[in-house]
């Protein structure tokens, strides 16, 4: 799949999505529901790495 493909499918999810939700925030106006950019995606799959770690180290620690 080319470039321009990937685009345009990507494209085409986001307004199904934007359009399933059919919500808006209610002081923006903007879609309440969005794509997560990769940013927002990296820091998010950090912040669950950082917290199972720290659930399992709890387990262990109450196991004990």
């Amino acid at each position: 799949m080319d470039e321009q493909t990937r685009r345009q499918r990507w494209k085409e999810l986001e307004d199904r999505t934007f359009e399933q939700a059919g919500e808006t925030h209610p002081e923006s106006g903007e879609p309440a529901v969005r794509w997560l950019t990769s940013e927002e995606l990296d820091e998010l799959r950090r912040d669950m790495k950082e917290a199972s770690a720290w659930a399992r180290a709890e387990l262990k620690r109450r196991k004990a």
